[in-house]
């Protein structure tokens, strides 16, 4: 059977997924990858793991075979660059997009270039530390100068991930239009300051994201992709598929809420909320809100877990208790504290969980709570319109009881939870394809 395959590298989950012609899910393996640490100890992704282990799903695909692979494609989080000299080694480690910049490099670089703010507008980037994956490069440089000297690429994961394969450097709009500031928006170019640092002699020139190279790998001609972020493909599929306005939620380790359809320009106050514009394939922008909610819900799951003694291998099994939900809704008391959300405007102390008599109570109000943020940033994203129409993809779409409180919430809204098991992968899959 002619089939598509997709390496779909989230930050805590690493999938592939064999689609058929029909964009028909026949095949998934997925596995989760310890970290290790960079060299100030700091948690990173392991890439020569991430590596290993692409390469020998692919091998193993290709020896049963069971399956015809013509295209490869690859989907991936961004803010995380792979820096190759000359001869393809790999210099650093895969750097956590959570990492702080040191405070004398980050002042250096604001003094350098002007006003945080306003480079945030320009490049539609709230100022994120190693988020703005931009500013890695600048770290880099003026940090471990040699390292940045031997750099002869610094591609993106994912492009890193299609260059591995094809030995052909390529960037790709999405990745490079992703909080990374190093786009200006408004003059759809790389920002001044990239030209400055002389960062865009590290970068391969832009391919379209559709594009494909015929590899030989393992004596199979295979068409490799150049890769995709995931939240640009992740959105993709609605774009071909949805002729009436909406929304997508699109839900992991990050939640972010996409509107198509936006018409007001970014602000230095919806900004600060992480608001930013996405770059799609197309060239086109696109906003969106982000929650850091999957990372927050599964801190707070497991301290619940820990206090209670509940295993948490058995959440999947508890029926849903819809006279629980009700009763929590109705109440506005607050009991848990989200400091990593940052458009948390009044955070509540630490939370006491012994004012909960139960596992159940606790965790159903935990997730109660983290909904009233995510609607917090549905609307920011709506700018104050109603959609009629919202799409829920990912981790959180198989959690009851949080679509139960978004629609508790969002009433005149039909919320939809996707039929697609992985948005990013499918997306991924029709770009190669040439959907």
């Amino acid at each position: 059977m002619m089939s598509i395959l997709i390496f779909d590298v989230g930050k805590t989950n690493k999938k592939a997924i064999l689609y058929d012609y029909s964009y028909k899910e026949i095949w998934q393996t997925s596995t989760v990858l310890p970290e290790i640490t960079d060299e100030d100890g700091f948690p990173c992704d392991d890439i020569h793991a991430i590596l290993a282990w692409m390469k020998n799903v692919l091998s193993n695909l290709i020896s049963s075979g069971n399956y015809q692979i013509t295209h490869l494609n690859f989907s991936a989080y961004g803010a995380s660059f792979v820096h190759v000299d000359e001869a393809g080694n790999i210099l650093t480690p895969l750097y956590n997009y959570t990492k702080q910049i040191p405070s004398d490099i980050r002042s250096s670089f604001y003094k350098k270039y002007g006003d945080e703010k306003k480079l945030a507008l320009e490049t539609a980037s709230p100022s994120l530390d190693f988020l703005n994956s931009g500013l890695q490069l600048y770290y880099i440089k003026y940090r471990y100068p040699s390292v940045f000297e031997r750099i002869k690429w610094s591609l993106h994961l994912p492009q890193f991930f299609s260059y591995y394969f094809t030995e052909m450097p390529v960037s790709e709009l999405t990745s490079i239009g992703c909080h990374t500031a190093l786009w200006n928006f408004s003059e759809n170019d790389y920002h001044s300051w990239v030209y400055g640092e002389g960062i865009t002699e590290k970068f391969p020139p832009i391919t379209p994201t559709g594009a494909c190279s015929e590899t030989n790998i393992s004596g199979k001609l295979i068409n490799v992709g150049v890769g995709i972020h995931d939240s640009s493909a992740t959105l993709y599929p609605f774009c071909l598929l949805s002729d009436e306005p909406y929304l997508l939620l699109s839900t992991g380790t990050w939640s972010i809420v996409f509107n198509p359809y936006s018409t007001q320009p970014l602000t230095a106050e919806v900004l600060e909320r992480d608001c930013l514009l996405f770059l799609q394939p197309n060239g086109n922008p696109v906003k969106a809100a982000r929650l850091f909610l999957g990372y927050t819900y599964k801190q707070r799951l497991e301290e619940i877990g820990h206090y209670f003694k509940y295993d948490l291998k058995n959440l999947s099994k508890e029926p849903f208790d819809n006279h629980l939900l009700d009763t929590i809704s109705t109440s506005n008391q607050r009991y848990f504290s989200f400091p990593l959300l940052n458009i948390e405007e009044i955070p509540a102390s630490a939370t006491d969980l012994s004012l909960f008599t139960s596992f159940d109570i606790a965790y159903y109000q935990m997730v109660w709570e983290l909904s009233t943020y995510q609607i917090k940033a549905i609307k920011i994203a709506t700018e104050g319109k109603v959609f009629q129409r919202m799409y829920i993809d990912g981790g959180f779409s198989k959690n009851n009881i949080f679509i139960q409180s978004l629609k508790i919430q969002l009433p005149a809204t039909e919320i939809i939870v996707s039929e697609f098991s992985s948005g990013a992968s499918l997306g991924a899959a029709m770009q190669v394809k040439g959907h």
